[in-house]
This record gives C-alpha cells, structure tokens and sequence, in this order.
C-alpha cells in the first residue's frame, strides 16, 4: 500500500510538472515573460521534469511499485521502442508510438505513461537525440501511453481496436500540439504569431494556433494517419499478444477475450 501511495504522488508530482513546464509562458507576468526567461528558467523547468520521473521510475523499478514482472515487461517494451525508432520517422510519424499505444491501453495509464517516459529516454540516449527537448518529450509520450490507458475496453475486439485507432489519430495531433509549446514563446518572440507577454490567454491562444497550423499541421498529419494506420493493421495482434503474456505473468490486465469486451 505504501508503494502504491508513492507510485501515485509522483505520478501526480510528473504530471503536474509536465503541465506547469508546458504552459508557464500563458500564467507568468509580463514583467518575467520573453525571451530573456528562457535562459533562467528552462534549467529548472528541466531539472524539475527530470527530477520528477526519475523519482517516479525509482519507485516503480528500484521499489517494485509495479512487480519485477511488469518491470521486465517494460524493458522489453521500452527496447522494442528503440529498435523502432533507429529507422527515423516519415514526417512526424515514429513506429514506436504504436508501442505505448498499445501497452498503455493492455495495462492502464499508470504503465502507459512509465513505459512512454522511459522508452522516450532510452531511444533518445541510444539515437544521440539528446537536447534540453528530451524531458518534454518523455511527459509528452508519457501522457500518450496513459491516455491510452483510460479508453474503455468493453465492446469487444472491433469497437476496442476502433477506438484505439481514433484516439491514436487525436493525439497525434495533441503530442505534436503540446510539444511546440516548450519553445514556441522563445523561437518566435516578437512576431505575430509569437508570445505576446502584454496580451491576455485568448490572444496567445490565437496566435499559438496560427503557429501550429502554419509549422506543424502537415508534420503531424503523418504521424496521425500513421498511428491510426499502425493500430487498424496491427493492433489486434498486438494486444491479444500481450493480454496472453500478462496472464503467463500473473498481471492483471483487462482483455476483450474473456467475455464480449469485458475485463480479465
């Protein structure tokens, strides 16, 4: 009990931080706003989302908040995201998205956002695809693996796969929507779609969202259809190969399998 309790402050503790690193450009005053904030506050943003998820994957694999089972079936998964991310990406669309998708949604948000924060820094480590970006990311992937996590499972395989598919759409769009916003207030500072330090939360929303669609729209289109794409071809195997390597495991899972979408 008492791991699950730490499990879950620093579950809370890594997302909130990922919420306030992402979105402090539209709370801070004007006066500590622009460009000349990012070389003050970005170490301590980072070191803050760093600090973070490493307590929250000490708790889960130094602790065992998960099992030393799930562990190793994380680092199975978070293997299997490096190997699909060495071949790069086509637009914004990486293979290694499929995984936390379908892992997140097999065993629930808790081990979908570990697995997309730890898989994230593993394939960043092992590609040489380090930078001040990275943490952001690991949130960003995370937050993907657990919203996976809270679609429904009933219905059966048709209606589980279909609703995988379409959130794997969506957020295809949301990751690459909330990752802009780590540098948009620093790269375009001062241009009509930049932040706007003396402007209120609908103006900066206003110019965000011209932002988005004139740098990033095409670029996560890919990534979108690609998920949606992945899910629909693949995804069926996928989870009922996890669903069955849980029960070997001994891990609770819910699985469409035992009744006609019901839980396992």
């Amino acid at each position: 009990m008492k791991g699950r309790s730490s499990r879950t402050v620093l579950l809370w503790v890594a997302n909130l931080l990922g919420v306030a690193a992402f979105l402090w450009p539209f709370v801070l005053p004007a006066a500590i706003g622009g460009q000349e904030a990012h070389s003050v506050d970005a170490p301590w943003i980072l070191a803050g989302l760093v600090g973070a998820v490493g307590g929250l994957l000490f708790v889960e694999l130094g602790r065992g908040g998960l099992g030393p089972k799930a562990v190793a079936l994380i680092g199975v998964l978070g293997a299997a995201m490096v190997v699909l991310r060495l071949p790069g990406s086509v637009g914004g669309f990486s293979p290694l998205f499929l995984v936390v998708l379908i892992a997140g949604n097999a065993f629930g948000p808790g081990f979908g956002f570990v697995l997309g924060a730890t898989g994230l820094l593993a394939s960043a480590l092992f590609v040489g695809g380090l930078g001040p970006w990275v943490p952001f990311q690991m949130v960003a992937v995370g937050w993907v693996g657990m919203g996976a996590g809270v679609l429904p499972r009933s219905g059966g395989w048709r209606i589980r796969i279909a609703a995988l598919a379409l959130y794997g759409f969506v957020s295809g769009y949301l990751f690459g929507a909330v990752m802009n916003l780590w540098s948009w207030p620093y790269i375009a500072g001062g241009s009509a779609i930049g932040w706007d330090a003396t402007s209120g939360p609908a103006a900066n929303l206003a110019n965000y969202g011209r932002f988005y669609v004139l740098t990033s729209l095409v670029w996560d289109t890919f990534r979108a259809v690609g998920n949606a794409a992945m899910v629909l071809l693949i995804g069926r195997p996928m989870l009922g190969a996890l669903d069955r390597a849980a029960r070997k495991m001994d891990l609770t899972v819910r699985s469409p399998a035992t009744s006609s979408g019901g839980s396992a």
